[in-house]
């Protein structure tokens, strides 16, 4: 992706959680999440992800995205709760952000994904506007 193209894109900066432990606890016990702030959850196998809000204080959205970087299901997961939300087909990605960030943002279902890092080592997920 060349500079000039990331000015009609929306940027969430994000943690990445590759590790076991790290997508384990992804943003549990956490109380604030800034506005276009998230975490990426990477995955070295394509499978059905699934995700719960157990210990997790914030609402949040969740895209699940497909090994050719589209996201394929946006859904909500609710504080505390056990209730399981999965990408009902393989995927390699999860980004979760606070909730409705997708909505507000009109970032949608086959919206496709780049991540990029940038000079200090921050990390974004950059999304097309339409």
């Amino acid at each position: 992706m060349r500079y000039k193209d990331l000015f009609n894109k929306k940027r969430l900066k994000v943690e990445i959680a590759e590790t076991p432990s790290t997508v384990e606890k992804g943003l549990m016990f956490r109380k604030h999440l800034d506005a276009d702030s998230g975490m990426l959850f990477k995955f070295n196998k394509p499978r059905e992800l699934r995700f719960w809000g157990v210990n997790t204080y914030i609402p949040l959205s969740i895209a699940f995205v497909s090994p050719d970087n589209k996201i394929v299901k946006i859904t909500d997961i609710k504080p505390l709760s056990e209730k399981v939300v999965s990408s009902e087909e393989d995927c390699n990605v999860a980004i979760e952000a606070n909730l409705d960030y997708f909505e507000k943002n009109k970032i949608g279902v086959g919206s496709k994904i780049n991540v990029i890092t940038e000079n200090d080592d921050s990390i974004y997920v950059i999304f097309p506007i339409d």
